[in-house]
């Protein structure tokens, strides 16, 4: 008997539930890679991050086939043409099982579901499995609904872990035999910027575990007070690997576990993250309206966002006039990654300080980061906002220079990625003159009086 496997953004052998059931209850084993242009594009997934899968899929690939499992690619045109795939494939292989990791938002529920009923009429089943640490169905408050808010959600989550082992699955089962034969990995191509930028990224699930294992040996203790400030490698940098799937929460969550306990302030601190991805993948199935491009918050769909398109590309191109902010997007446009912290500035900066809607901010990010994950870039771009789940209050705004002086304080930072700034010695906010001395912007808006301003419409707005 054959089964099937559909990879979604899951793309590893090890801690793959849905991947290990398949390879266990059959003689081959065969799985999908969805080609799908459309898809990417309405989730404006970066083309770096679909390369960086490709080349990925590459190394997955032999390991699949060192256990006689294999590995086809088949091209899609949009979601809802994946299920219309699978069923076909199946029919046509005569494949009676077919086995995959659930994904939360709407569309992709829309798709599975679609895709049981037509398997269920021939007589064929899907067999459907969290990707989350904990089914987002499971955690709820004591009145029986589920969490808005990260705090009492994070206890409740602790809760389950410690009442729960975490278990992991192994690599899957080496297979008997090799049903057809997998399909050759096309690599995306891309321009020479962002082929530099690829060069970046090591691929391979090895790589990744290897990297999770060093830091949460020992990297992870200092991780409290390390890992707001963007001039010291302060963070995991799992992100990439996180959010193609080729590690998961459960990995993290077991790594940092195994050689610590969260009496030390850092896994302490790290845990956390992980569980704050998976409050973002918790919201997006229970709060669905988060997958339709609108607000957690009902309230703000109609807000009176400016929508300055000037204003958006200065801040796109790293001319604000705020060191911090421009040094932030211009690490983001030249290596497709930002600094934790900086996101959160230049997030509130563009959404507070210029008005501009959170939406064209999440899309940007979306469409740059090779680390671009849907909910938890949702959940971000929305709390800096003030219309998302357990958001930060509309009247609690960074100041972007305040920021800078606390978190890069000898502007190490700001003059590795501004270079220009190099030569003054208070990098954080020049003066005017200064700034034309060197070339550099001046303020695009007064922070102060935008401030205000901000404060002054979410005000009016809420009341």
């Amino acid at each position: 008997m054959t089964n099937l496997f559909i990879f979604n953004s899951d793309l590893r052998l090890r801690d793959n539930p849905a991947l290990y059931e398949a390879s266990q209850k059959g003689d081959s084993l065969v799985t999908i890679y969805f080609n799908n242009q459309k898809k990417w594009t309405s989730h404006h997934e970066s083309d770096l991050k679909i390369a960086f899968q490709a080349h990925h899929l590459v190394e997955l690939k032999k390991n699949l086939e060192d256990l006689n499992i294999t590995l086809k690619i088949i091209t899609a045109s949009g979601i809802e043409d994946e299920s219309n795939k699978i069923v076909e494939f199946t029919k046509d292989n005569d494949i009676k099982n077919i086995f995959l990791n659930e994904e939360y938002g709407a569309n992709e529920i829309k798709r599975n579901e679609t895709l049981e009923s037509a398997l269920k009429t021939l007589n064929k089943k899907l067999h459907r499995f969290d990707s989350s640490i904990f089914n987002p169905k499971s955690i709820k408050t004591q009145s029986d609904t589920f969490f808005k808010v990260f705090t009492p959600y994070s206890k409740a989550f602790r809760s389950n872990l410690f009442e729960n082992e975490i278990k992991l699955c192994g690599l899957p089962k080496k297979q008997k035999s090799q049903f057809l034969g997998s399909d050759q990995v096309e690599l995306f191509q891309l321009d020479v910027e962002k082929q530099n930028i690829l060069k970046l990224y090591n691929v391979g699930e090895d790589y990744a575990l290897n990297r999770l294992s060093k830091f949460t040996e020992r990297k992870i203790l200092d991780y409290k007070d390390t890992r707001d400030f963007p001039a010291i490698d302060g963070t995991s940098s799992l992100s990439p690997y996180l959010s193609s799937g080729i590690i998961s929460g459960r990995q993290c969550l077991a790594s940092a576990l195994k050689f610590h306990s969260e009496e030390n302030i850092g896994v302490k601190t790290w845990v956390t993250e992980i569980i704050w991805r998976e409050f973002y993948k918790y919201i997006l199935f229970n709060f669905p309206r988060v997958s339709k491009n609108l607000s957690f918050s009902e309230k703000y769909d109609n807000f009176p966002w400016e929508n300055n398109d000037n204003h958006f590309k200065a801040w796109t191109n790293g001319e604000t006039g705020v060191p911090i902010i421009d040094a932030a997007m211009t690490q983001l446009n030249k290596t497709g990654w930002m600094h934790n912290r900086l996101r959160m500035i230049v997030a509130m900066y563009l959404t507070k300080n210029l008005l501009i809607d959170w939406r064209k901010g999440e899309k940007y990010f979306m469409k740059n980061l090779i680390d671009g994950d849907f909910a938890s870039n949702n959940g971000g771009w929305q709390w800096s906002a003030s219309t998302g789940v357990d958001a930060a209050p509309y009247f609690r705004i960074f100041n972007p220079i305040t920021q800078s002086e606390k978190f890069d304080k000898d502007g190490i930072f700001i003059k590795k990625w501004l270079p220009q700034l190099s030569v003054l010695k208070k990098v954080h906010d020049p003066l005017p003159d200064e700034r034309i001395k060197i070339g550099y912007s001046q303020h695009l808006v007064d922070l102060k009086e935008s401030r205000k301003k901000a404060i002054e419409a979410f005000s009016s707005f809420s009341n």
